[in-house]
């Protein structure tokens, strides 16, 4: 692996998702140290479920690790 996958269009169009659900991930988080739980989602505040925190972790983990994987096994 080269310094040539910074460069390519389809590796950003893989991070940039990844990067979305990281401050997603990362503001859910956040919201658990606040009085009510809750976080702001395109300006409407969502309260917390069980479930959301490690939905998003998975949806993290499998969107950085296809862009991990293209930017290892398929840029030249």
């Amino acid at each position: 692996m080269t310094g040539v996958w910074i460069s390519d269009p389809i590796f950003w169009l893989i991070a940039l998702p990844a990067l979305a659900v990281s401050g997603l991930l990362m503001q859910m988080v956040l919201s658990l140290f606040r009085c009510c739980a809750s976080f702001t989602l395109r300006g409407k505040p969502i309260q917390l479920k069980w479930w959301m925190i490690p939905a998003t972790s998975c949806l993290y983990c499998l969107v950085w690790g296809m862009a991990i994987a293209y930017a290892v096994f398929f840029t030249p």
